[in-house]
């Protein structure tokens, strides 16, 4: 008996696919962070800023005489005119005074004509240049200046399609991925100024220093070190109360350091400075930018939120204090600073549902107030990129925030995301699928776009990009038979050239020669570095395994193949599996049939470490793979029966049918009486909330493990003939469970001889009639037997009477009837189906114990394996025959004797079986 499982695994789906990788796209870091303009204006006005205007000079007179105002003590004025006695010293104090107004002028005209130079700068080479010539007379204030040129002129360079310049040179930002070393000198000047620099240039450099090291990919020279000095300056300014950032600054700051340390071993590999304590310096942000809350403009919010949920720093004061300030300036946030504010939220998981429901009005209502539509027109959500619309579904689906603003959201985003679906990745779609499955928000056009692009696109998805996309589909149950088609060749051929790079790797350590492995070998390995290098490290994780599998389970999508193909995969990353991962992957190969020995064997030995960790519904569906594919497991099934006792009261209707079912199924006796009393009570207490079918189930496997009182089941025999008394019409059960009560009936009424029936006898009888009209089919291993039956010598009084009989007191079908000197023997011959390993299953068990207790006729029962051992196609048969004629000299084979030989095995297992019945 097989469980039905069509809803049986959507009560709790698989890992939501970001459940270990959530920070996929971060968002695009804010785009940039806050732009620093040209005029460089302080937001402080009681700061001093870097670029102060040059003093306007004096207007004077053509004459020498200068006329001095002085204030006297008696607050009167007089005006003094210089006498000719004292026109020489007043003379050499005008002059004075101009020169030292004229130098004031210059020091800052220079300061002014410094920066607008550094400005004009249109190449890297001209900063270089710039900078190498006036090193020496450059002030600390310049080094802010520095930096944020050569930011911008790698961001132009980047934004420029070309990777020269129109002159032929190469681009600033081509320039410093080839020389970094560049950078070398003006990085030692920042550092030796380090401590000069005030709070609006310690701003400046960090966010440039940021964006120069994400734009170029590549560490800058002692970065570590400078990062270091960075952060202790603006911590050591941030915690006094001489200096203030200003909300902007504050910011920036945040997205400075979150972007060059939080993505970092993500995305560049490299590693940070063992000083690097990013929580002091977020924690003095948070002291600076609570009091300037109302001064935080749309990106200031944005940039903010993102950085703290990129480096990981708790704040829910902070993100609490965000809310109402993000909400009243929604209108001003772009599509970058809205999908990038949602994400943050999402990944800090920090309840904003009023926010979340903001976003998705603000959307919404600008979609409609434009009229969108299949073409096209003006509106916010036609602003929002590729990265926007998945980081934006991502959050809200990470959130399970789903309400009626939220659908009309999504299916606005639809229409924009179908326009642009052309300039998605790989990993934009998986995203976006997987956030509307995860909301179970239909959208056949965007599932069905998605899937003839991915197609095009498949060989660019990584591995949890596929598990991903059809986890979403199979969650959905959208049809994309050729999606999953094109997926399963693309698993099997990676883990295949997997499996081939490893053995080519390990081949010279194990001694074996190289040069010695088949070519096709060879090339399968060699094609891993030419077609697949940017994948060499992508090879399937333990949740990616388990959604993938469990994604073609639910869709049916059976493929031996692909399945082997995982299996093997599986079985090296083994350790790694938690438990929904080992139930979800038993689950969904027990699904679509497919045995996997090994695997199941790993897991029954690897997993009982882990079985406390194991909730309700992982239990059982654990237990019901194992004995949906026969596979023996005695001690996970003994560990269960004793860890689960106290979990039972968590357990639901279905997955105590299905526990208790395993256990009957492979015939697990002996187990913790407590375990099995303990399931029949809680199914008892839940009788209204249990289907028809599952009281069914679970007194068919009382009945197969024979180990409880037969008054306990009385409640369940009873609510079966409510039922049927109250619906007779409508009481309907398949053919399976119709002949599961009917054995149930009869172990309770006539095998433990209660002399009475619990079940209508109108509903008994339909019960026996079902029983009775189920159809056997023989097997060739039937008529082997039959046949050797036959050929016994006739002396042994041993005849065939009827194959296929029928018990007529029980109903149960007898594979043949024989006589054995006048009396009649019942003859079951037990094929692999009726075995868990050995040893006979729950069902057959069971046939045997009634017909033995209830039958008319003595039974007799051959297993498969004993037989096999007797056929010509045994090896190990043949393998004793040859032996044997090499003991005795014969060395020619003759097939005439060896069928004689054969036969007369056959014959004697026969009488040696009737011998120990005690039938002869």
């Amino acid at each position: 008996m097989e469980k039905k499982n069509s809803n049986h695994h959507r009560q709790q789906k698989p890992f939501h696919p970001h459940q270990h990788h959530r920070r996929v796209n971060r968002g695009g870091g804010g785009g940039d962070g806050n732009e620093y303009k040209t005029s460089y204006k302080s937001n402080n006005k009681n700061k001093n800023n870097n670029t102060e205007r040059p003093f306007k000079r004096e207007t004077r007179g053509s004459n020498n005489k200068s006329n001095i105002i002085i204030s006297s003590s008696s607050s009167t004025t007089s005006t003094i005119t210089s006498s000719s006695n004292n026109s020489n010293n007043d003379n050499n104090l005008n002059n004075d005074n101009d020169n030292t107004s004229i130098d004031r002028f210059r020091n800052k005209s220079s300061v002014y004509d410094l920066c607008q130079r550094i400005r004009n700068c249109k190449t890297l080479m001209e900063v270089y240049c710039l900078y190498r010539s006036e090193s020496i007379s450059m002030k600390p204030c310049h080094i802010s200046f520095y930096w944020n040129q050569i930011s911008r002129l790698i961001s132009i360079s980047n934004s420029n399609k070309s990777s020269y310049s129109p002159m032929g040179s190469f681009s600033c930002l081509q320039r410093l991925k080839r020389n970094p070393t560049l950078l070398k000198p003006l990085v030692g000047k920042t550092i030796f100024h380090n401590s000069e620099l005030d709070t609006r240039s310690l701003a400046v450099t960090a966010h440039a220093l940021a964006k120069i090291s994400h734009k170029t990919r590549k560490p800058i020279v002692d970065s570590d070190k400078l990062w270091e000095l960075l952060e202790k300056n603006i911590i050591e300014k941030a915690t006094s109360t001489k200096d203030n950032f200003s909300s902007q600054e504050c910011a920036n700051i945040v997205w400075s350091f979150a972007k060059e340390f939080g993505g970092r071993q993500q995305h560049r590999g490299k590693t940070t400075s063992s000083n690097y304590n990013p929580a002091l310096l977020f924690d003095a942000m948070i002291d600076q930018l609570t009091p300037k809350l109302h001064l935080c403009n749309a990106q200031d919010i944005a940039n903010t939120v993102w950085a703290f949920a990129t480096a990981d720093h708790p704040a829910p004061a902070l993100f609490d204090a965000m809310i109402p300030t993000a909400m009243e300036q929604l209108d001003k946030f772009d599509s970058q600073n809205l999908a990038n504010t949602v994400w943050a939220y999402a990944t800090v998981r920090h309840p904003a549902s009023q926010l979340f429901d903001a976003v998705a009005a603000a959307l919404t209502e600008t979609a409609t107030t434009n009229g969108v539509t299949d073409n096209g027109s003006g509106n916010k959500l036609d602003t929002f990129n590729s990265q926007a619309i998945a980081n934006t579904v991502w959050a809200f689906a990470s959130v399970g925030h789903y309400t009626p603003k939220t659908k009309l959201f999504l299916d606005a985003l639809v229409i924009s995301a179908l326009r642009k679906l052309h300039f998605f990745n790989s990993q934009e779609m998986a995203i976006t699928v997987w956030g509307y499955a995860t909301l179970d928000h239909s959208s056949p056009k965007l599932f069905d776009a998605v899937s003839q692009l991915a197609i095009q696109k498949i060989p660019t998805f990584n591995s949890q990009g596929i598990a991903n996309t059809v986890w979403a589909y199979a969650t959905m149950g959208h049809p994309a038979s050729e999606l999953f088609y094109a997926v399963s060749q693309l698993i099997i051929q990676r883990i295949d050239i997997y499996n081939s790079q490893a053995i080519f790797a390990n081949a010279g350590r194990g001694g074996y020669p190289v040069e010695y492995l088949p070519p096709e070998l060879l090339n399968a390995a060699s094609s891993l570095s030419i077609s697949s290098s940017s994948n060499k490290s992508d090879i399937f994780n333990s949740q990616a395994i388990a959604n993938t599998v469990w994604a073609f389970a639910t869709v049916g999508h059976t493929n031996p193949h692909l399945f082997d193909s995982i299996s093997q995969l599986a079985l090296m990353k083994l350790d790694s599996f938690n438990s929904q991962e080992i139930a979800n992957t038993m689950w969904a190969y027990a699904t679509v049939k497919h045995p996997s020995p090994a695997l199941f064997f790993s897991i029954a030995q690897s997993s009982l470490p882990k079985l406390g960790t194991f909730n309700s519904q992982e239990l059982a569906n654990t237990l019901w793979a194992f004995a949906s594919l026969n596979h023996p497991a005695p001690e996970f099934f003994d560990t269960v029966s004793n860890l689960a006792v106290p979990k039972l009261h968590t357990f639901n209707s279905q997955e105590l049918a299905n526990t208790i079912w395993a256990y009957a199924t492979v015939y697990h006796c002996g187990i913790n009486p407590q375990f099995t009393n303990g399931i029949l009570w809680e199914a008892i207490q839940k009788l209204e909330s249990l289907e028809s079918e599952q009281i069914v189930n679970i007194l068919w496997s009382v009945v197969v493990l024979n180990s409880i009182d037969t008054e306990s089941v009385v409640p369940l025999f009873s609510e079966i003939s409510k039922r049927y008394y109250s619906s007779q019409n409508g009481f309907q059960l398949s053919r399976e469970a119709m002949s599961q009560l009917h054995q149930a009936s009869m172990w309770y009424s006539e095998e433990h001889s209660c002399n009475k029936s619990l079940l209508p006898v109108q509903l008994r009888q339909e019960c026996f009639t079902n029983f009775c009209s189920n159809e056997n089919t023989s097997s060739k291993l039937q008529y082997d037997i039959v046949q050797a039956f036959r050929s016994l010598p006739p002396y042994l009084g041993v005849f065939v009477i009827e194959e296929e009989s029928r018990c007529q007191r029980t109903g149960y079908s007898i594979d043949v009837l024989i006589g054995v000197q006048q009396q009649k023997v019942a003859v079951e011959i037990d094929g692999p189906c009726h075995f868990i390993g050995f040893s006979p299953n729950g069902a057959t068990m069971l046939k045997q114990r009634q017909l033995c207790s209830l039958g008319t006729t003595p039974l007799l029962s051959i297993p498969y394996w004993e037989w096999d051992m007797l056929s010509s196609n045994s090896d190990n048969n043949t393998n004793n025959i040859m032996m044997n004629n090499m003991w005795n000299g014969t060395s020619n084979y003759d097939p005439y004797h060896h069928y004689n030989n054969e036969l007369r095995l056959k014959q004697s297992y026969l009488q040696q079986r009737l011998q120990q019945a005690s039938f002869l």
